[in-house]
C-alpha cells in the first residue's frame, strides 16, 4: 500500500487530535482491532510502552518519521511518500476487506487532513493445500 501527497497546513496548532482505525467489511466497515485516538502532540512528548498505541506509534515512527515533530506544529508544507510493508500489518488477521482511516483534527473540530485507505488480505487457505504444485 503506497500514498504520496503534499499537505500544507499554513496555520501553527498547539493541539492536533489524531484518529487511527482499522475497519473489517463484514456487510458493512465496521472497526476492528485497531482503534487509535488522542492528542498527536503528547503521543509525540511521550511515546506509548505498551497496547495498540506503541504498535501504531512504532509503525509511524519507521514508516513516516518526519511527522514525530514536537508541538507547535504546522506553517509548512509535509511531502509525504507512504509505504505500508506486509511487516507493519497485523499477524493473523482473517481475510477479507479492510478500511485504514486517518484524520489530523485541530480543536475545535478543524479537520486537517483525512484519508481512507482501502486493501484486501487474501490467503489461499486449505483448499490450495490439497493441490500439489
Amino acid at each position: 500500500m503506497m500514498v504520496n501527497l503534499s499537505l500544507n497546513i499554513p496555520k501553527i496548532y498547539e493541539n492536533v487530535v489524531v484518529k487511527i482505525m482499522l475497519f473489517y467489511k463484514f456487510s458493512t466497515y465496521q472497526p476492528f482491532m485497531i482503534s487509535v485516538e488522542g492528542n498527536g502532540c503528547e503521543f509525540i512528548r511521550h511515546p506509548p510502552q505498551m497496547s495498540v498505541e506503541k504498535y501504531v506509534y512504532d509503525v509511524i515512527n519507521e514508516t513516516l518519521p518526519e511527522l514525530l515533530v514536537p508541538c507547535p506544529t504546522g506553517n509548512r508544507t509535509y511531502n509525504i511518500y507512504w509505504y505500508l510493508r506486509e511487516r507493519h500489518t497485523p499477524k493473523n488477521i482473517p481475510s477479507g476487506d479492510y478500511k485504514l482511516q486517518f484524520k489530523l483534527i485541530a480543536h475545535p473540530n478543524i479537520t486537517l487532513f483525512g484519508m481512507d485507505v482501502y486493501g484486501a488480505v487474501r490467503n489461499t487457505g486449505l483448499v490450495s493445500s490439497f493441490f500439489p504444485q
